[in-house]
């Protein structure tokens, strides 16, 4: 038998290629397989709506819940803040699911009213801001959160640079305990549109962990009647957003809710409030397939009313384009009150997104 010798600096190079084959196929799944990482399924707890436990057990039962932000604090006008906890059984159901991450909404929603203004007042003072962010990390860490979800709405335009100068402090305050920042901004299709002008894309992508575009609301509760969130609306956003936030930081916000007009003044209402209210009035809810979403009118007290709402049905075609967009994934609001059917959605999206 001829035994060949092996050459050590060989056999040193072969090895190598192989770790480097190995890394880039770990680093590079994502790019050369599009669509291998399960999406991030986040959903908001409002703290007020008493049956938000109760979908909160479904969500984790069904699975695909991967984050909860329950609605924990307020900033008052004077930039206080205000704390709701969630019910205790929320907590204790949320600290025996260790894959699971807990990360609370602070919004400015005071007095029944978003406080744009005295938000960007507080933020445009270095000391206040100052103060501020270490009320939040504090809370965070006494708290045991996973981080922090950031939810200022209505601030002027003027307050952009403000907004972002805080939440980068903010950022780099989190990431000195391990905790990550999230942020809700508002839908916007072009960077003229005026809505939230004071939201740039570009550097709070940059400078947070996650972004959370808030993909509803198209028509509102002080709007004419029409869909939440129509399926056109939604792609031209997630159009938008990608060209300027990272896709692995981007969350699709979807709704599961809708609105009770007369005329351009609405009420908002669950899917599940909606169907029975469909049941009550002996009204029949059509399926609109370019919105995506149900309709139905009804009469009553001489008034006419129109409702669009939001089901599993319509958030299984809105999941869609985060797959196909190869998001992060989505963030749902809210739990309560919504189509229980959402959470077995979310699993099969979420399963999509693995095996795509």
């Amino acid at each position: 038998m001829i035994h060949h010798r092996r050459d050590p600096l060989l056999w040193l190079g072969v090895v190598a290629a192989v770790v480097v084959l190995v890394v880039g196929a770990v680093v590079l799944r994502p790019r050369l397989f599009p669509g291998t990482q399960p999406l991030v399924t986040a959903a908001w707890l409002p703290v007020w709506d008493e049956r938000a436990t109760g979908s909160l057990d479904t969500a984790l039962d069904e699975g695909g819940l991967t984050e909860v932000s329950p609605t924990w604090a307020a900033v008052a006008p004077d930039g206080s803040l205000s704390l709701t906890p969630p019910p205790a059984e929320v907590l204790d159901r949320l600290a025996g699911e260790s894959d699971v991450l807990l990360v609370p909404t602070v919004q400015n929603f005071s007095g029944g009213q978003w406080q744009g203004q005295a938000t960007a007042d507080l933020l445009a003072d270095p000391a206040r801001a100052a103060d501020h962010r270490a009320q939040l990390v504090e809370l965070a860490v006494a708290n045991d959160w996973d981080g922090i979800d950031v939810d200022y709405e209505s601030l002027p335009a003027t307050a952009g640079p403000q907004y972002t100068e805080f939440l980068s402090a903010l950022r780099d305050d989190l990431d000195e305990h391990g905790l990550q920042l999230t942020v809700a901004v508002p839908a916007r299709t072009s960077d003229d549109d005026p809505t939230g002008l004071a939201y740039s894309y570009r550097v709070i992508g940059q400078v947070v962990d996650e972004v959370r575009v808030m993909t509803y609301d198209h028509h509102w509760s002080t709007s004419e009647a029409g869909p939440i969130a129509p399926v056109a609306w939604v792609r031209d956003v997630v159009d938008h957003a990608v060209d300027r936030i990272p896709q692995e930081k981007l969350m699709l916000g979807l709704p599961t809710y809708g609105y009770d007009w007369v005329g351009d003044a609405g009420t908002s209402l669950g899917a599940a409030d909606a169907e029975a209210l469909a049941e009550r009035v002996g009204a029949e809810p059509r399926w609109d397939g370019d919105a995506a979403a149900w309709t139905f009118r009804y009469e009553q007290d001489g008034q006419q009313h129109t409702v669009w709402y939001e089901d599993a049905r319509s958030l299984q075609r809105k999941q869609e384009i985060a797959v196909e967009a190869r998001l992060r994934g989505v963030a749902i609001w809210s739990l309560g009150g919504e189509d229980p059917q959402v959470w077995r959605t979310v699993t099969t999206a979420t399963s999509k997104g693995v095996e795509q």
